[in-house]
């Protein structure tokens, strides 16, 4: 008798073990095929610095996402919903060996109990009918599904982890010039420092800089994703100065013409970003720390932008 209740135990712990692959909850809420296995490793850290606040959070195997809910983003006293991720923080490690390579789905993915109350879109409101047939805005003048955390820093965790970065969670509606410049040379440089460095932190997310969205993605009755103003990055590495960290942070217009493709001069303080986000960062370090650290980079000219990134090099 006793053996067959072992039997049984086993059976059902191996049928929670799969589900606990198949399916990933945070927040009472379920993210579940056709995802593909998260598998949370305990060596990233990807909210290492801390950020605060956070809203709707889901922990991927490359990276955690807040996602807007319905809460009251400019204090208007009405419920707002960007469909959009207020912040992404993502690790990036040193990688050996021959560069990873993983697949893609068909679509991009969405949280489909979101989705069905209104507040994450999903892959037709990126679509937007008509675009694709009219050249004038079907190439880099067109939004597009812009990553927050990159696939290619995702595949260093995993080939299931770099799949599950195309998903709405993960987007913000992006410029595509800036998406396939700027924004991409500066995901390249961020893998190459991790390769340097070993480990570097990334922060990021939209700014919308009256805390009211112009712009939306979607129409009829599709479920709206707020275009920002401009994205922010910072990016964080150890370091053994005063503070402990050496940090770049950057603010690029999403409203850039496209021969702006020098990173550098988006160079600001991590203080500028919490003024126009509401945001604040390195919550984890001690209020003086925090103090010093913000302050950096602050009023830079161009020359000395370019000196204090070269820096990194």
């Amino acid at each position: 008798m006793n053996l067959k209740i072992n039997i049984m135990k086993a059976k059902v712990l191996f049928i929670l073990c799969c589900l606990l692959q198949i399916s990933y909850v945070v927040n009472a809420q379920i993210v579940s095929p056709p995802y593909k296995n998260i598998m949370i490793d305990s060596t990233y850290e990807h909210t290492k610095w801390g950020i605060s606040p956070s809203d709707s959070l889901y922990h991927f195997a490359a990276y955690t996402t807040s996602f807007d809910s319905d809460d009251d983003d400019n204090n208007d006293g009405t419920p707002d919903k960007w469909g959009i991720p207020e912040w992404v923080a993502y690790e990036v490690k040193k990688h050996e060996g021959p560069d990873p390579t993983s697949s893609r789905p068909s679509s991009w993915l969405t949280d489909k109990d979101l989705n069905m109350i209104g507040v994450a879109p999903n892959d037709a409101t990126y679509h937007v009918r008509g675009t694709q047939d009219m050249k004038e805005v079907s190439g880099n003048s067109r939004y597009v599904r812009g990553h927050m955390c990159p696939k290619d820093a995702a595949e260093r965790v995993s080939s299931d982890a770099a799949f599950n970065t195309h998903t709405v969670l993960n987007a913000v509606p992006q410029l595509q010039w800036q998406n396939n410049e700027v924004w991409k040379y500066l995901e390249e440089d961020i893998t190459e420092w991790a390769d340097k460095y070993e480990r570097i932190w990334v922060i990021c997310g939209p700014v919308f800089f009256n805390k009211t969205p112009a712009v939306w993605l979607g129409q009829n009755e599709e479920v709206k994703a707020a275009v920002p103003d401009a994205l922010f990055k910072i990016l964080i590495r150890e370091a053994t100065n005063s503070t402990g960290v050496e940090t770049l942070t950057f603010l690029i217009p999403n409203v850039n013409p496209n021969d702006k493709d020098l990173y550098a001069e988006f160079l600001v303080s991590i203080d500028r970003i919490e003024e126009v986000t509401g945001l604040t960062f390195l919550t984890e370090m001690e209020i003086s720390i925090q103090i010093e650290e913000k302050a950096k980079n602050k009023d830079l000219t161009m020359s000395q932008k370019l000196i204090v990134v070269e820096g990194w090099e």
